[in-house]
């Protein structure tokens, strides 16, 4: 059996007074009840996307460690840091962007595993994640700039 109504809409309201409170309840009030295509109600605190300013920084690592670590007698560039990286340093648990929290494996479509995008990660995830990136490079003597967005 097929419901007849329309597709509802999503809406993300970050509570942050009484007026997003009674909004809340209101639109919850008004939600239709549908068992055959029911709604998801989920509230927990506001997960923060990475800014730009972050994922500067994790790039800005990467270039650093390219240009100064020597890993099995050779240098690699920052693209190839990026790829092992994930495979290597990414903690096995990650959480996302929408809060969940999964394993960074994918199926790619020949069937191998490959690591979940940096894009998706949240926020904190990801500062953990560049602060892990940090400590690999120092461990191979590279010495990060203070000011990322300048010189040493």
């Amino acid at each position: 059996m097929k419901s007849d109504r329309p597709t509802f809409a999503t809406r993300k309201i970050i509570l942050v007074g009484e007026a997003q409170k009674a909004l809340i309840i209101a639109a919850i009030s008004n939600a239709p009840i549908d068992p055959l295509r029911p709604l998801e109600v989920l509230l927990r605190e506001e997960v923060k996307a990475r800014g730009l300013d972050q994922n500067g920084l994790y790039w800005k690592r990467l270039g650093e460690i390219a240009e100064q670590a020597w890993f099995g007698g050779r240098q690699y560039s920052k693209e190839v840091w990026h790829e092992y990286a994930g495979r290597n340093i990414m903690p096995e648990q990650i959480t996302t962007k929408t809060g969940e929290v999964r394993s960074k494996w994918e199926q790619s479509p020949d069937g191998k595993p490959c690591v979940i995008s940096t894009t998706q990660l949240e926020r904190r995830c990801f500062a953990d994640y560049t602060t892990a990136v940090e400590a690999f490079g120092s461990g191979l003597g590279v010495q990060f700039s203070v000011n990322p967005k300048g010189g040493r």
